[in-house]
């Protein structure tokens, strides 16, 4: 069962936070939740703090600003870095924040991007089927629609190419329905649970999919979809 999200808490004060990373009633905080800062190239932080009460997750700007970006409370301490943000990654301008919408299974991560130099939330992207882990590759994934904001299907009719430098976001055409007639085969709650492993070659993302029911006894037909990532770096 999901955990309703107004457990966690989502902050843009600018207020300059001091670090606490202590709490007398349950020493064993210490061991889960790490307090050492992740240093970005242009030396802005992100560190955790923690007390008895909450969690929270702390963005220091080059300018030395401060802000909370990402909390936890009412009990919910002990699942830091289980729900919620759970870890980020740097690009040149930007930084991608991994969010656990449960702890534990099963529902799929969704991501959201921040300015790395003001620590400002600039996107919430969903759930993803491609994520880049290379500053070289600043790619992002998703198929169109599919997030945790989005109270009813719309239709699953595209996929959205985000790049993390330009902050510049490109549709790609689905053929119309296959999406849903995959996911109602297969009894899949999620659209991106069609897609197999991409795969990553010569700068090209290759995506594979198939409608038919999934089994053993017989070969599928899959769908192939090329996606020349150098072709949406500008």
């Amino acid at each position: 069962m999901r955990i309703l999200f107004f457990t966690l808490g989502f902050f843009v004060s600018t207020t300059v936070f001091g670090q606490s990373c202590y709490c007398d009633q349950d020493t064993m905080l210490k061991e889960s939740i790490s307090c050492k800062p992740t240093i970005f190239a242009n030396k802005a932080k992100l560190f955790w703090s923690f007390n008895c009460d909450s969690s929270w997750l702390t963005f220091k700007g080059p300018k030395r600003k401060s802000k909370r970006i990402f909390s936890l409370s009412g009990g919910l301490v002990d699942l830091t870095t289980r729900l919620g943000y759970m870890y980020w990654t740097e690009f040149n301008k930007t930084f991608l924040i991994t969010n656990h919408v449960i702890s534990g299974c099963c529902d799929p991560v969704d991501y959201y991007v921040y300015n790395k130099i003001s620590g400002d939330l600039i996107k919430y992207l969903g759930r993803a089927i491609y994520i880049s882990d290379n500053k070289k590759i600043p790619f992002v994934v998703t198929i169109t629609n599919s997030n945790y904001d989005t109270i009813s299907q719309i239709n699953y009719n595209s996929l959205s190419i985000y790049n993390l430098d330009t902050r510049k976001e490109f549709k790609l055409k689905l053929r119309k329905g296959e999406i849903e007639k995959a996911m109602k085969n297969n009894e899949f709650m999620f659209p991106e649970e069609v897609f197999d492993t991409p795969l990553f070659v010569n700068d090209t993302l290759i995506l594979k999919y198939s409608t038919e029911k999934c089994g053993k006894e017989k070969k599928l037909k899959n769908r192939t979809i090329k996606i020349y990532l150098k072709k949406y770096s500008s």
